[in-house]
């Protein structure tokens, strides 16, 4: 803020009338004079409100000076005073005007003994604030060695954390160096992308030429077609006369079908006879049973009809015709057939065999691609699981990259807002000067937000004092130590009510319990009542019933009986209105005596 502003504050603080209307710039030259610059520097520094007169004071001043004699009378009146007698030359006046200079005199003097006791208030409070001053100074030289101690301690902790960290960031650095030349001698490698897989690649391939070697030799070229060969229409029963045998030469193959067919033949003619053998063996046996049974049939009847037996034999010869035919029949076609069929079985154990040399084949070609592709397996898990090993490992340093870029930023943020507060604390406006001030320096953005914490009101302040602050501090410091006390009152007053609400459990638990273990519901002495109570409540809609039973009897009796009626009619009146039952009364005897007197007559 300019020195012309400050003036025209410290006008409007004094309360100038036209200070709203003046400009802080027309008055900035006054600070660039000798001898202008120091009065305006002291009045701008050392003038407040207490310097200026109130409108009472300057009221009294006024009557005072009226009543004060000017410089031109006072010399008449000197130059009058005779030298010879001190109060012989002395104008006579009258008691009234020398009541009023005393009046005024006396007015001078409290005036003045007023101004005297203010001066000795600032004299006394400017004798006492060096010394408070000095022990404030003490306790902030104090309270600054303690602060550059602690900070001498943490300065000391985040060098050696630093260090620290240095060292783990060139063994961080260290670890994760790809090539050899950067790692230190006798460092391991800890990562398996740092590894050399030359042998390994190198073994593997050895393997590999190793497996082609051994497949070559046990999968040679042509076992692929001799599996292959063998096909569905090989393993049927055919006739080895037309069919010939495959892997076998002509002479051999001759050979082995006139064998073949040799027994082929032997094979037909045995059993063409088994069978002509076991068919006569049959029928002799049925011409067996025949004719014992003929011949027990003639026992039994012992006599036998010629016609019957006639017919009995036309008839078996009719039938052993047809016999005969179709026994023919068998024998010319279908007995043949079925021989040579059955002959041609004699090919299974070949064709078994056969198939079976196949099916040894097969399993050793497959017995051998399955110890073939068994390797192939084991070599293709020996990459995958190097491949998921990588895998794994990059994943790792993904995130350890992560959290690595994460920290830098971090400690980005960190450098940036350290570099902001050495800034700030930088700042010139910051620094102690060498003269004190008592307003607050508009560029003093912290001490202003401090003022702003304290001033409760927010007002709208012209300047903003060391002392307002002082004063807020220890207003504040008041109203901490009354709610201190609040809360200390309050926390006795807690007390005071847990420790009687205690005892008031206490009573409650003996009423309730009454020097047993076992919970009393309900007090001993009130029980008998209560159940008197409870029995009086019960026979209680038993009354009520009777009494409705009575007053609807009595009601039905009213309805039927007109002097009972007249009865009721004379008691309510008894019991509600006696004026009215005494005149009723009156009439009912005047009309007796009128009846009484009639009579008479």
């Amino acid at each position: 803020m300019s020195g012309g502003k400050i003036f025209v504050e410290t006008l409007k603080k004094i309360a100038y009338p036209k200070a709203d209307q003046l400009n802080g710039e027309h008055f900035d030259w006054w600070f660039d004079i000798g001898d202008a610059k120091k009065f305006v520097n002291w009045f701008c520094s050392s003038i407040n409100e207490q310097n200026v007169l109130t409108d009472k004071e300057l009221n009294e001043l006024k009557k005072i000076e009226h009543r004060l004699l000017d410089q031109k009378n006072l010399d008449q009146v000197l130059g009058t005073r005779s030298t010879e007698s001190k109060y012989g030359n002395l104008p006579e006046t009258t008691v009234e005007k020398l009541e009023e200079e005393v009046k005024a005199l006396q007015l001078i003097r409290n005036y003045k003994i007023q101004r005297r006791n203010k001066q000795q208030l600032m004299a006394s409070r400017l004798h006492h604030m060096p010394m408070r001053l000095k022990d404030e100074e003490e306790e902030c030289a104090k309270l600054l060695r303690e602060t550059q101690e602690q900070l001498a301690a943490e300065n000391a902790k985040l060098n050696i954390t630093l260090l620290k960290v240095m060292e783990e960031v060139q063994q961080l650095s260290a670890m994760y160096s790809s090539t050899e030349s950067e790692r230190r001698p006798g460092q391991q490698t800890i990562f398996l992308s740092q590894l050399v897989l030359d042998n390994y690649l190198q073994q593997e391939e050895q393997c590999t030429a190793a497996l082609t070697e051994y497949t070559k030799k046990q999968l040679f070229k042509g076992i692929v077609e001799l599996v292959e060969s063998s096909d569905v229409e090989k393993f049927q029963l055919v006739d080895l006369t037309s069919q010939p045998i495959q892997g076998e030469s002509n002479e051999v193959r001759k050979e082995h079908q006139q064998q073949m067919a040799r027994i082929q033949a032997a094979y037909t003619s045995s059993q063409r006879q088994l069978i002509l053998a076991k068919a006569k063996e049959q029928s002799t046996k049925s011409r067996l049973q025949c004719m014992e049974q003929i011949i027990s049939s003639m026992r039994n009847r012992k006599m036998i009809d010629a016609n019957s037996a006639k017919a009995k034999k036309n008839s078996f010869t009719k039938e052993l015709i047809q016999i005969n035919v179709q026994i023919e029949h068998l024998l010319t076609k279908e007995l043949p057939d079925l021989i040579v069929e059955n002959a041609q079985l004699l090919n299974m154990p070949v064709v078994k065999g056969n198939f079976e040399l196949q099916m040894s084949r097969q399993d050793y070609y497959t017995s051998k691609q399955d110890q073939v592709a068994s390797q192939l397996i084991k070599q293709k898990t020996r990459f995958e699981l190097l491949q998921l090993a990588y895998e794994m490992e990059l994943c790792k340093h993904r995130d350890v990259h992560r959290q690595l870029e994460n920290l830098t930023a971090e400690l980005e943020q960190s450098r940036g807002d350290f570099l902001q507060r050495l800034e700030m604390l930088s700042d010139q406006s910051l620094l102690p000067s060498s003269k004190q001030r008592t307003v607050i320096d508009s560029s003093d953005t912290s001490t202003i937000r401090l003022y702003q914490i304290f001033d409760v009101d927010d007002k709208q302040q012209l300047f903003r004092t060391y002392n307002g602050l002082e004063q807020e501090a220890i207003y504040l410091q008041q109203e901490v130590i009354s709610l201190n006390e609040q809360l200390a009152t309050a926390m006795r007053e807690q007390a005071y009510l847990g420790s009687a609400l205690e005892c008031d459990i206490e009573r409650l638990r003996s009423v309730m319990y009454s020097g047993s273990k076992q919970l009393l519901l309900c007090c001993e002495e009130l029980s008998e009542p209560l159940q008197k109570l409870e029995c009086q409540l019960q026979r209680l809609p038993q009354i009520i019933g009777n009494i409705a039973d009575d007053i609807k009897s009595k009601r039905q009796m009213l309805a039927s009986n007109l002097n009972l009626r007249g009865e009721r009619v004379l008691y309510i009146y008894f019991f509600q209105d006696p004026d009215k039952l005494k005149t009723i009364v009156e009439n009912l005897e005047r009309k007796v005596r009128a009846q009484n007197m009639g009579l008479e007559s």
